[in-house]
């Protein structure tokens, strides 16, 4: 009998662990929570800063106001073998063959002016570098840079990992993660994981999607390269429900192992 009773205080104590561990409340869910319970908050965007490294890629456009045939017909020969190759690789990113990379000393080579140093220099600044090399050179040249896209990694628990190129800008962390399908129902979503290159190495950082000043750190916005790891929460290990039924279900089969087990023991006493 005392047996019993002991077999029957271990499953009424499993059953407690299952009921507090079970579903993953909303407080969890939530994105950019307000936490000083305050009204329509105005927080200060962080610049779109991102200063170029070896290996980026960046495009760039030119534009001759010319009249110089010789002129055009070189420039316009460079853009189409450039466009052909990009045809040749059949899709895809588009600027990996189209684009200019950063090499390993910090220059791009752009044809006819040769090479400008770019590292350590922001979108605006790398604009300003090319235009002043072009200008030595030409007149009547309107340069436009953009970044060759931003290229960053999801892992963990998303429902759609992997590897995205995105031709923009500037793009939030949380559009990120909308292309990545958005996060799992028990994704950690307080301890997300930023792996962020620098020219000095490679830093990880910490941030918190439940709070709304995120909006004002400059982890909101994805830099190129950038890893973004979630995750799992402790429910995944436990083996509980993320939602109510799931729960209810985990509880019934834990319930019926125990009834099966404490029946057994009573036919073999």
């Amino acid at each position: 009998m005392k047996k019993i009773l002991s077999l029957k205080f271990l499953g009424l104590s499993l059953l407690a662990v299952f009921l507090l561990h079970s579903c993953v409340p909303n407080k969890k869910i939530i994105y950019l929570q307000d936490t000083n319970n305050s009204t329509d908050t105005l927080y200060q965007v962080q610049p779109n800063d991102y200063r170029l490294q070896k290996g980026d890629l960046i495009g760039i456009d030119v534009k001759l106001a010319t009249s110089n045939p010789a002129l055009k017909e070189l420039f316009a020969q460079s853009q189409n073998n450039r466009s052909m190759q990009a045809g040749v690789q059949g899709g895809g990113d588009i600027y990996y063959m189209t684009g200019f990379v950063v090499d390993d000393s910090g220059f791009v080579d752009v044809p006819v002016i040769g090479k400008v140093l770019v590292e350590g220099k922001n979108i605006f600044e790398t604009d300003n570098a090319i235009q002043a090399a072009f200008d030595a050179y030409l007149d009547n040249v309107f340069i436009t840079v953009r970044f060759g896209g931003l290229r960053y990694s999801v892992l963990g628990e998303v429902r759609k990992p992997g590897k995205f190129v995105v031709l923009q800008n500037r793009m939030t962390i949380f559009e990120a993660l909308a292309n990545a399908g958005d996060l799992t129902d028990i994704a950690k979503r307080q301890e997300v994981r930023v792996i962020r290159q620098y020219p000095q190495g490679t830093q990880i950082h910490t941030i918190n999607l439940l709070d709304e000043k995120l909006i004002s750190s400059p982890l909101y916005y994805v830099q190129p390269n950038d890893v973004i790891y979630v995750e799992p929460l402790k429910i995944r290990a436990l083996g509980t429900g993320a939602t109510g039924l799931q729960t209810l279900q985990a509880v019934v089969t834990a319930v019926s192992a125990i009834t099966t087990t404490l029946a057994l023991i009573r036919l073999l006493q």
